[in-house]
């Protein structure tokens, strides 16, 4: 008996003290707990998401608005050489050469890019090339085979390239006869006028054997044809910015070449007060020899490609513009079928758009000579007397008269290619 009661005594000792027995409240204040642990991690990952989201969105919106400062930069940059040029043709009667000062217009101005931003200029002169609409048969034989091709294959290219071009010129060659586009699918009509892309040339039989190879890339000679020719129509080509393989087909030898480069560069004697580029051919005949065939040549720039580079951080914008700096430059006019409907001919791959056409979708108006003039001005509200008022009034525009004609305008955006730096190893 004792130890019975000894045992009765002694078991409710055996529990633990201060651990109560689970019950429906406690399960409650658990299932409490873990949905709000949920909840807060549902809503950790909702917040993480929407700031990445809105890191991109800002990020695409920063970099928008830093391509539409760059691009107002481009075009100023751009209003900026125009001005220059414009002064200095005024004050030399004619432009030259980017030594005149043009070349580096900020400084001739005074002024500078705006804070964060650098502008640099590249000009390539167009009328330093042989201007294909005008080129003459035999002419482009001979810069053909100067450009890398024997005299048949120089033929036959040549021969091609006419018989897409000229409508006097007569095939010599049976695969470049018109009626051999008519059995194309879908059939072409050679358009008897100067090519209008450089893309046009796939379509023109016999000539791209030699233009472009099997899988469709250039050439060697494509890539010299295209640097030796223009395919805008200009009277004279510019003897400062003269391709050199056009000198070589006139029959310049070597020397003559070093001497036209070496007048232009400084290397070579020059009168005392001369400049560096040459006024007329007459410069160039008391360089050359005046027996030397300087026909079809000047010294004035036509037609100017320039290419505006503005950088700021890692964006960067390209502007390319085309000038035309005389009266005259222009592409070829669009063919037009024989019914007189005004629809231009199939003439191809690659073939543009009338300039018109183009003008229109750009929102721009057709400029000098059949070229595009942006529309750049301001429109005013004029009253009773000329007076500007709030009564009314018929509205007249007023646009800014550029002193040239812009032909092209070309935007290419984004950041700077990466500069790779390649590792030097070190010396044993």
């Amino acid at each position: 008996m004792r130890a019975a009661s000894f045992m009765l005594s002694v078991t409710p000792s055996a529990v633990p003290r201060g651990r109560a027995v689970r019950g429906p409240a406690a399960a409650r204040r658990g299932s409490v707990i873990v949905v709000v642990l949920v909840t807060l991690l549902l809503a950790s990952l909702m917040l993480v998401k929407f700031m990445e989201s809105s890191a991109v969105e800002l990020t695409l919106a920063t970099r928008q608005a830093d391509q539409n400062r760059l691009r107002a930069d481009a075009y100023a940059a751009v209003e900026t050489v125009l001005a220059v040029m414009a002064e200095i043709q005024a004050v030399d009667e004619g432009l030259y050469a980017p030594e005149q000062g043009w070349g580096d217009p900020y400084a001739y101005a005074g002024e500078a890019p705006r804070e964060g931003v650098t502008v640099t200029y590249e000009f390539i002169d167009e009328s330093g090339k042989a201007s294909l609409p005008g080129l003459p048969f035999e002419e482009m034989v001979e810069l053909a085979q100067v450009l890398g091709l024997g005299e048949t294959d120089a033929r036959r290219f040549a021969d091609g390239l006419y018989t897409w071009m000229r409508a006097d010129h007569m095939p010599q060659e049976i695969e470049a006869e018109a009626s051999r586009y008519e059995r194309d699918d879908p059939p072409i009509k050679v358009p008897k006028r100067s090519l209008r892309s450089w893309e046009e040339l796939r379509a023109v039989k016999v000539a791209r054997e030699y233009v472009y190879d099997a899988d469709g890339a250039l050439t060697p000679f494509g890539a010299a044809l295209r640097q030796n020719i223009s395919l805008y129509a200009f009277e004279g080509t510019n003897v400062n910015a003269l391709a050199p393989a056009l000198g070589t087909a006139r029959g310049w030898d070597e020397t003559q070449a070093g001497q036209v480069a070496g007048y232009r560069s400084g290397r070579a004697a020059r009168a005392a007060g001369a400049p560096k580029w040459f006024r007329g051919v007459e410069d160039v005949r008391s360089v050359i020899g005046a027996n030397a065939d300087t026909e079809g040549l000047d010294a004035t720039i036509k037609l100017l490609r320039v290419n505006v580079t503005v950088r700021a951080g890692v964006s960067s914008m390209v502007l390319t513009t085309l000038v035309a700096l005389a009266d005259g430059v222009e592409l070829p006019a669009v063919a037009v079928p024989e019914d007189g409907s005004g629809t231009p001919a199939a003439v191809g791959a690659g073939t543009p758009a009338p300039a018109d056409a183009a003008a229109a979708a750009a929102g721009t108006t057709a400029g000098l000579n059949g070229g595009v003039r942006p529309t750049t001005g301001r429109t005013g509200r004029t009253g009773a007397g000329g007076a500007g008022g709030r009564s009314g009034g018929e509205q007249t525009e007023e646009k800014l008269d550029y002193p040239f004609g812009i032909l092209e305008v070309n935007e290419t955006s984004g950041p700077p290619p990466p500069v790779i730096v390649e590792e030097e190893e070190p010396p044993l």
